[in-house]
């Protein structure tokens, strides 16, 4: 359970949102202060758990640590709609590659020896969504705010960059990207592995409108 205690999902997807160029400094320092502030004990525990009890789960964390997710995440990186996403973030994030995020996923999760054995009469019927709102739920959700606040006024590549998270056209290449008809399989194919794109964009929009309406 290594893996839980040290670097959750939840954890993960803030990076993903406050932390995606980390080639400068300062970067660097602005996503070390948002992981700062969030409960990793508590959300390591809460992973743990979901990972003990909730089959879906266990699956969804499987599915990523096997080479079929690297196949299926080659298949929507290469899709153009998708590439136009990327193109965008990396513009707006000191130029990193924000694919690599994803592409060192698999690895990371590999290196650690999960358990697979449950009592089956205490399965769950809990998934990666669930375990996601669960553990945003724990986060210092007015601190997240005033950090934001701060580094939105202090301005530097992290206001830049969350304000083009927070502009329409950001939210138009995400749904481009989301209906584009070179996805529809391997989103299918997420599905059945309990990963459910559309809950967690939900979730990333929600988190970015934690911050201030007009950086």
């Amino acid at each position: 359970m290594a893996f839980f205690g040290h670097v959750p999902i939840a954890i993960f997807l803030l990076g993903v949102i406050f932390g995606c160029a980390p080639t400068f400094a300062d970067l660097r320092e602005d996503l070390r202060d948002f992981v700062a502030i969030a409960p990793r004990r508590r959300i390591g525990y809460i992973a743990a758990r979901y990972y003990i009890f909730d089959p879906r789960f266990r699956q969804a964390v499987g599915f990523v640590r096997s080479d079929e997710f690297l196949k299926t995440w080659r298949q929507v990186r290469a899709a153009p709609d998708v590439v136009a996403l990327i193109d965008y973030l990396n513009e707006y994030g000191s130029g990193y590659d924000v694919t690599s995020l994803v592409d060192n996923l698999p690895q990371r999760l590999r290196a650690f020896q999960l358990s697979r054995t449950v009592p089956v009469e205490m399965m769950l019927h809990r998934d990666l969504t669930t375990f996601l709102r669960e553990a945003v739920q724990t986060l210092p959700r007015a601190k997240v705010y005033a950090l934001m606040s701060q580094k939105v006024r202090q301005g530097g590549d992290f206001a830049k960059f969350y304000k083009a998270l927070r502009d329409k056209q950001f939210k138009i290449l995400v749904d481009r990207a989301r209906n584009s008809s070179d996805l529809k399989a391997p989103l299918k194919r997420l599905n059945e592995k309990n990963i459910n794109i559309d809950e967690i964009l939900q979730i990333l929009f929600e988190i970015i409108n934690w911050g201030p309406q007009n950086p």
